[in-house]
This record gives structure tokens, C-alpha cells and sequence, in this order.
């Protein structure tokens, strides 16, 4: 895993690698010491099993749990699922259900991400990084490029919001 994309206008790192393979590594000891979030996108009609969500319910099915848990799936809020901790250091994995899209893509729904909802999502990201970590505690989020798959969303938008909603937080893009 390497960062190949260096001028990418964002400035946001992106790895041209497979975020799984980090996860595998940092729960087994190739960490940086961190605990690290995973954002994705999450429509509100309870359906978690395509794209980057079904990569998720086949490894972590307690993040799939969690989300069909939720009940109603009310636009702009984030679920926060902790699917390991490191008994020695404390550091976790950390996911973030981000109820951003409104049901799912189709010839009548062409982007079913609401951004103002995927604002809201990624602002209560940043208020649990505020609550829950500090300089002792550090974290960083590692992410797909959520909202612009199967939610239709445009990545240069999603950015944006990035760099304005995350700019002091540590972030690698897969």
C-alpha cells in the first residue's frame, strides 16, 4: 500500500490499495498506535448489502447488525460501531454508519446521497473524535470513497467536504 496520487488537488492522501488489507494489519499489530474510523455511506431504508456495505457485513457482520438495530433511519445520523480494541494499547476500529442516502440508486433516483445529510453525518464524526480522543488517544480515518458509488455522489464534491468538515484530522482515501 503506497500513496500515488500526490497532487491530487485535495491534498488528501489517496492509497491505491485495498482498505481491508490495512484493517487486517492494524488489528494484528501492524498499527501505528491509533485507533481508526471507517465512514461509509448508509441509505435509510434498512437495505445494507451492496457495494462497500457488503464487503463490510461479510467481515464485520456486527456492523450489519447494528445498522438493520437502528430502526428508523432518520437522514444525517451516524451510527458508531467499535468491532475491535486493542486490550494492551486501547486503541479501536471504529465504524461510522452515515444515514446519507435517501433509499437507492435507479433511473428515478440518480443520486440518492443527500449531501446536507452527509454533512451533519461527517460533523458528528468530527464531535466523537472531539469527545473520544485527544493527543494521548490518537485516530485517524481511513475511508472508501464514500457516497459516490452506489449513492451517485460526485467525489470532487465529497472533497470538499472532506477537507472542509476533516481538516485537522488525519485521513487516507482508498
Amino acid at each position: 500500500m503506497h500513496i500515488t496520487d500526490k497532487t491530487h488537488s485535495s491534498k488528501i492522501p489517496i492509497i491505491h490499495g485495498d482498505l481491508f488489507t490495512f484493517i487486517d494489519d492494524h488489528i494484528h499489530g501492524g498499527n501505528n498506535g491509533c485507533s481508526i474510523i471507517i465512514p461509509h455511506v448508509c441509505n435509510n431504508i434498512n437495505s445494507f448489502g451492496a457495494g462497500f456495505a457488503a464487503a463490510v457485513a461479510n467481515r464485520f457482520p456486527i456492523v450489519k447488525e447494528n445498522y438493520h438495530l437502528l430502526g428508523s433511519k432518520i437522514l444525517g445520523r451516524t451510527q458508531f460501531i467499535e468491532v475491535f480494541k486493542d486490550k494492551t494499547f486501547g486503541h479501536s476500529l471504529i465504524f461510522a454508519n452515515m444515514i446519507s442516502q435517501n433509499g437507492i440508486i435507479s433511473p428515478k433516483n440518480p443520486r440518492p446521497l443527500n449531501y446536507a445529510s452527509l454533512c451533519q453525518s461527517m460533523m458528528l464524526i468530527s464531535k466523537f473524535i472531539r469527545e473520544k480522543f485527544d493527543k494521548d488517544s490518537p485516530v485517524q480515518i481511513h475511508a472508501p470513497k464514500f457516497g459516490c458509488g452506489l449513492a451517485g455522489g460526485n467525489w470532487n464534491f465529497v472533497t470538499e467536504l472532506i477537507r472542509d468538515i476533516w481538516c485537522n484530522i488525519p485521513i487516507c482515501v482508498y
